[in-house]
C-alpha cells in the first residue's frame, strides 16, 4: 500500500522546473517529522506537476512516498500555504511578487485583495486607482494567490481524486467549485477533454475513478464527491469522446478519414463496455459523419473543410480572367534566358485563375516566380507573398526582394477575433502566390480561399512534390497535382546536376540513386563547387565532431544564424535537444546571465526558435509589460535571447522585442541544432546534415533531401556510408486517407 505523509517544509533549491513538472530540494524538521527521508544534500525531494514555490517559504505539503535510482523522494498530492489572515502577512507574500512601491499602492486601495481574489470578487476592482499595476501584473498576482492558497482547498475537496495541475486548469475555466461540479456532473468527457493537456485516456480514468469513488460513497451512506446518477462506463458520453479521440489521432497522423472497420476495432479496445452506442454515433446527425458508400467515418468540419476546398478550387477553375500582359518580356532574369517551361508560369498565369508550379530543388522555381514577380511590378498588379511558416516566408522574401509573411500574418488572424480577411472581407489583390505549398494543411487552405474572390485575385501554388506532407491533416499539394484539370507547370530539369555539388547528391537523393562510393574510407567532396561534402564518422564520435566542425565554421567567418545543425530527431543522443547544449557549451559557455527552464538553460545570445503559433506575443516594454501590446510570432520564427529578467527572457525576432515569460518558454527552444522537419522550407548557408546508425529506422530519401536541400552554400554530411544508402531505399509514406481527391472527380 503506498505510504501518503504530511509535512511542513521548507523550499531551499529547485533542482528541475518545466511547465508540467517539478523537483524540490526542501528542508524539514526531523524531529517533528521524523518519517521523512532525508537525502545527501540536508534535503527532502518533493516532486510534481506543482506551481512554482517561493524559496524559504512554509508549504504543507501531502505526498506519496516513492523509492527511484536517485532515492527516495515524494510525488505531491496536494500542497498548501497558509493564507495570511493580517495585514503585515498580507503584505509579506506581496512582496514576493511586487516590490515595495507596488505592495503600498495596491493594498491602500485594496487591502483585502487576497480574499477578493479567493472569492473571485474582481468586478469592482480599478487598476486606474492601481499606479504601475496593470492588467498583466495583477493577472500575475491573481495566479499566486489561487496557486498559493486556492487549489489546494479544492484538492481536498475532490479528495485527491484530481491532482494540482488538473484542478488548476479547471479552476482557471469554471472559478468556482460549484460550476467545476455542475459542468463535470453534465457534461464530464467534454469538460476534461477540453482542456490543454488533458485526453480521452487521462479523461477516462480520472472520470472512472470519480464514478467508482462516488458509487462507493453512495452505498455506504456518506456523502460523495459528485454523483453522475448514471452508468458513466457503458455511456453514450463515453462512446461519444471515444470516437472523438480516435478521429482527431487519425488526423495528427495527417488522414482526413478512418475505415469504418479500424474504428470499431480501436473503439473496442478502449472502451468495450459502451460498444452498444457505436451504431447510435455513426447514425445520429451530429459532428460525426458515416459514409456508408466508402465505409469512411470522420469529423464534420474535416468533411465539409475538403468539400469546401474542392467546390472553390471548382468555381475558381471555372473562371479565366485574361490579363493582356506581353510575357516574352520576362524571359530573362539577371542575363539569364528562362526555359520554355519557366516561362510558362507567367502565360500560365495571365490565362487562368488557378496556377500549381511544382519541381524539385535545383529546377529553377524561384527563378520562374521572381520572373513573374517582375512582371507583375511591371503591369502594377497587386500581389500578395504567402509561405506556411516564417522561415519559409524569409526565403520567399529573399529570392523575390519583396515582402513576403505567413498565411496567418497575411490573412491578419489575431485571436481572439477573427481572421482579418475571411469570406465577407476578401483580399484586395490581383493575384495570391503561395509558397512551400506541400506544408499547407486542409484548415489552413480553407481559410486562405474563403479570403479569395476568384473574380478579383488569381492564385499561384508552389511546391516540391518530393518533399514531406503538411503536419497537420490533409494532403492538399498531392491530392490536387492528381487533378487532371488544374493548369500544372512541371519543372523535372535541375540545372546544375553534374557540376553542383548540392544540386547533384539531392537529385540522386530523391531518385534513390547510391551517390557515395563504398570502396572509399575518407572524405568524398562533390561538385565543381565542392558544395556537398561527405564526412564518414561512426556514430560514437559524431556529436564531438560535430562540435567541432561547427566552431571551424564560425572561425571561418560564418555567424550562428549562417549554421544549421539538421538531425531527424528530437531526443536520444544524436538528436537535437542533446546537440544543441553540447553546441551552446562550446559557443556560448561564458555568458552574462541565464534563465532555467526544465532542462534548458537559456543564456544571454542564443539564438532561440519558436514551436507554436503565438498569437499573443508580448512586445517588450522595459517600463512595465503590457500583454495588450501584441503580435503575431510563427511557429518557426528564429530569434535570439537578448535580455534576461528575474523569471523571463527577451527575444528578438527580426527587430521585434518579444517578452517570454517563463509560463510560456515551453514552446522556446535551442536552435542551434534543428529536426529536419522544422527546417522545411527554410535556407542556410551551411548545413551540417547528421545521419548516425541510430536513427535508420526514421531516415528515409525525403527526409534526407530536405535537409540536404535547405543549404545554399555548403552541406556537410557526417555519418556512415551505409546508414544513407539504406535510408535512399526508403520513401516516405504520401498516402494518406483523404476525400479531397474523391470530392474533386466528382461532378
Amino acid at each position: 500500500m503506498d505510504k501518503i505523509i504530511e509535512f511542513k517544509c521548507v523550499p531551499e533549491r529547485p533542482v528541475y522546473n518545466s511547465t508540467d513538472f517539478k523537483i524540490y530540494g526542501v528542508s524539514v524538521n526531523s524531529f517533528e517529522y521524523p518519517d521523512v527521508q532525508i537525502g545527501k544534500y540536508g534535503t527532502a525531494t518533493i516532486k510534481g506537476n506543482i506551481s512554482e514555490l517561493n524559496l524559504g517559504v512554509d508549504y504543507i505539503v501531502k505526498a506519496k512516498e516513492v523509492s527511484d535510482s536517485h532515492g527516495v523522494g515524494y510525488d505531491v498530492i496536494n500542497i498548501k500555504r497558509e493564507k495570511p489572515t493580517t495585514l503585515a502577512a498580507t503584505r509579506n507574500f506581496l512582496y514576493e511578487i511586487l516590490t515595495p512601491n507596488q505592495t503600498d499602492v495596491l493594498l491602500e486601495a485594496y487591502p483585502d485583495i487576497v480574499d477578493r481574489i479567493m472569492n473571485n470578487r474582481l468586478d469592482d476592482i480599478d487598476l486606474n486607482k492601481t499606479k504601475g499595476i496593470k492588467d498583466y501584473t495583477f493577472n500575475v498576482i491573481k495566479n499566486k494567490v489561487i496557486e498559493n492558497f486556492k487549489l489546494a482547498e479544492i484538492v481536498e475537496e475532490f479528495r485527491g481524486l484530481f491532482n494540482l495541475s488538473t484542478v488548476k486548469k479547471l479552476y482557471d475555466k469554471y472559478t468556482s467549485v460549484d460550476k467545476i461540479k455542475e459542468v463535470i456532473r453534465e457534461e464530464p468527457y467534454q469538460c476534461l477533454c477540453r482542456l490543454g493537456g488533458i485526453g480521452f485516456k487521462t479523461a477516462d480514468s480520472l472520470l472512472l475513478t470519480l464514478d467508482k469513488d462516488g458509487k462507493e460513497c453512495q452505498k455506504n451512506g456518506k456523502k460523495p464527491v459528485l454523483f453522475f446518477g448514471f452508468d458513466l462506463i457503458t455511456s453514450y458520453q463515453r462512446a461519444k469522446a471515444c470516437v472523438d479521440y480516435l478521429l482527431d489521432e487519425n488526423e495528427n497522423n495527417g488522414n482526413t478519414y478512418m475505415h469504418v472497420g479500424d474504428l470499431k476495432k480501436q473503439f473496442d479496445v478502449l472502451v468495450p463496455e459502451a460498444k452498444n452506442n457505436l451504431p447510435l454515433i455513426l447514425k445520429s446527425e451530429n459532428d460525426v459523419i458515416f459514409d456508408r458508400e466508402l465505409l469512411s467515418v470522420c469529423k464534420k468540419e474535416t468533411y465539409e473543410t475538403e468539400k469546401y476546398i474542392s467546390d472553390r478550387i471548382k468555381e475558381g477553375l471555372q473562371i479565366h480572367t485574361k490579363w493582356d500582359c506581353d510575357c516574352s518580356k520576362f524571359q530573362e532574369l539577371d542575363g539569364f534566358k528562362l526555359t520554355d517551361n519557366q516561362c510558362k508560369t507567367s502565360q500560365y498565369m495571365c490565362e487562368n485563375n488557378i496556377v500549381l508550379l511544382v519541381g524539385y530543388g535545383g529546377s529553377g522555381k524561384s527563378s520562374s516566380t521572381q520572373a513573374f514577380v517582375n512582371m507583375l511590378n511591371a503591369y502594377n498588379k497587386r500581389h500578395l507573398l504567402l509561405a506556411p511558416t516564417g522561415r519559409a516566408a524569409k526565403v520567399l522574401s529573399g529570392f523575390t526582394n519583396e515582402n513576403a509573411m505567413t498565411i496567418h500574418r497575411g490573412l491578419m488572424y489575431m485571436p481572439p477575433a477573427d481572421w482579418g480577411f475571411n469570406e465577407e472581407n476578401k483580399l484586395p489583390y490581383d493575384v495570391v502566390i503561395v509558397d512551400e505549398f506541400s506544408m499547407v494543411d486542409i484548415f489552413l487552405f480553407r481559410r486562405l480561399l474563403e479570403a479569395i474572390d476568384f473574380e478579383k485575385t488569381k492564385l499561384l501554388l508552389i511546391g516540391d512534390d518530393a518533399q514531406i506532407p503538411s503536419v497537420g491533416a490533409g494532403n492538399v499539394l498531392y491530392d490536387l497535382l492528381k487533378c487532371e484539370n488544374i493548369p500544372t507547370i512541371t519543372l523535372d530539369k535541375v540545372f546544375r546536376y553534374g557540376k553542383g555539388g548540392l544540386s547533384t547528391v539531392a537529385t540522386d537523393t530523391r531518385t534513390g540513386t547510391e551517390y557515395l562510393d563504398k570502396t572509399k574510407t575518407g572524405m568524398q567532396v562533390f561538385g565543381e563547387d565542392q558544395s556537398y561534402i561527405f564526412m564518414p564518422i561512426l556514430q560514437d564520435k559524431l556529436v564531438g565532431y560535430t562540435v567541432k566542425l561547427y566552431q571551424t565554421l564560425l572561425s571561418k567567418g560564418y555567424s550562428v544564424d549562417d549554421i544549421a545543425v539538421l538531425s531527424c530527431y528530437n531526443v536520444g543522443d544524436y538528436g537535437t535537444v542533446a546537440l544543441n547544449k553540447k553546441i551552446q557549451n562550446a559557443v556560448n559557455s561564458n555568458p552574462k546571465a541565464k534563465i532555467t527552464f526544465g532542462d534548458t538553460e537559456f543564456r544571454l545570445n542564443d539564438i532561440v526558435m519558436n514551436y507554436a503559433n503565438d498569437y499573443k506575443a508580448i512586445i517588450y516594454n522595459e517600463e512595465y509589460i503590457d500583454d495588450k501590446n501584441t503580435t503575431f510570432i510563427a511557429n518557426g520564427e528564429s530569434g535570439r535571447v537578448v535580455k534576461i529578467l528575474k523569471d523571463a527572457m527577451v527575444v528578438d525576432y527580426d527587430g521585434t522585442l518579444i517578452y517570454i515569460p517563463k509560463s510560456s518558454m515551453k514552446n522556446i527552444r535551442l536552435a542551434y541544432a534543428i529536426s529536419t522537419h522544422k527546417s522545411q522550407g527554410g535556407q542556410f548557408k551551411v548545413v551540417v546534415l547528421i545521419t548516425p546508425k541510430a536513427h535508420t529506422f526514421m531516415l528515409n530519401s525525403n527526409l534526407l533531401y530536405v535537409g540536404e536541400s535547405r543549404a545554399k552554400e555548403k552541406c556537410y554530411h557526417l555519418g556512415e556510408i551505409r546508414t544513407v544508402n539504406n535510408a535512399l531505399k526508403k520513401k516516405e509514406n504520401f498516402d494518406r486517407k483523404t476525400m479531397l481527391q474523391i470530392f474533386m472527380k466528382a461532378e
